[in-house]
């Protein structure tokens, strides 16, 4: 389960965030995670495996609810925001490739650097809404806890087209 503490342990890290956009596999490619691929049972339906993971936050993003959906979408913001998150590591190309289709179009997969809780920093992908998407965002920030509390896993896993592309695509 997600560590109640991944909220209460982030600070702002003073260093600069790169962004660029990614398409190939890294042997070691790490994914940041700010919302629902955060909780490992959701993590393993998507990719279909285990992966280690470490807290971490990335500085210069804001997360906000999508509208319509409990699940929410992160987008580059002032270098004062910082987003607390979840670093699986070592994902492969396969898991990658599922990702991608899990988050379709209205996610863009960046690399950010992220600083993790054991005090290494990391680079990540991270699935980021560009700007052509914020539209469909609320102004309302999105919390893991609050997705919990009302429900959020089980309806997510329900409701979500991420995981019918993925049935469909096998």
């Amino acid at each position: 389960m997600l560590s109640s503490t991944l909220a209460t342990r982030c600070t702002v890290n003073s260093g600069h965030v790169e962004i660029m956009e990614s398409d190939e596999y890294d042997p070691e490619m790490h994914v940041f995670t700010y919302g629902s691929l955060m909780f490992p049972e959701i993590w393993r339906v998507v990719v279909g495996r285990e992966s280690a993971t470490i807290e971490g936050t990335v500085s210069g993003y804001s997360v906000y609810r999508v509208r319509r959906g409990a699940y929410p979408g992160m987008i580059a913001s002032v270098a004062e925001d910082v987003v607390c998150g979840l670093v699986y590591l070592d994902v492969d190309s396969d898991s990658i490739a599922r990702l991608d289709r899990f988050e379709g179009r209205f996610y863009e997969r960046h690399t950010v650097e992220v600083t993790c809780m054991d005090g290494q920093p990391r680079v990540a992908d991270a699935y980021v809404v560009p700007k052509r998407h914020t539209y469909r965002l609320t102004l309302e920030p999105w919390s893991a806890e609050e997705f919990v509390a009302r429900g959020g896993i089980i309806d997510f896993t329900r409701r979500f087209q991420g995981f019918s592309r993925l049935e469909a695509e096998g």
